[in-house]
């Protein structure tokens, strides 16, 4: 993947070096990328645990596919990142947020944050 060409300049560095260290031999191409928030609302089950909903905020479209493959980034600090990926068709597939540690110059993939097949 070439990572110069229509990356946006809200990608920060850490974003990038994540994107070179998961992303840089897939077979599937990455269509949108860009950031993204999180919004919590109430948990009818369990109200002490509210749920975790990604927002997106602003992306930019880099390939127009049938399978979708969205990269969106949340730069929870310094050195912890969140990455929401959605992949798949339009009426079906995966939604999956991780949860990234940066040591020593690689990430390390703490939890996952959020699951869903849609």
């Amino acid at each position: 993947m070439e990572l110069s060409k229509n990356i946006p300049d809200y990608i920060t560095e850490n974003m990038r070096a994540w994107l070179s260290q998961f992303k840089q031999d897939q077979l599937n191409p990455i269509t949108k990328i860009g950031l993204f928030h999180w919004e919590f609302r109430t948990n009818r089950r369990n109200p002490e645990k509210p749920r975790r909903i990604p927002r997106i905020d602003e992306y930019v479209n880099l390939e127009d596919r049938s399978f979708k493959h969205e990269i969106y980034f949340h730069p929870f600090d310094e050195e912890t990142l969140h990455v929401y990926e959605s992949s798949g068709i339009s009426l079906g597939g995966l939604n999956i947020a991780h949860e990234y540690f940066l040591k020593d110059e690689k990430f390390l993939q703490t939890k996952i944050l959020m699951k869903m097949i849609r």
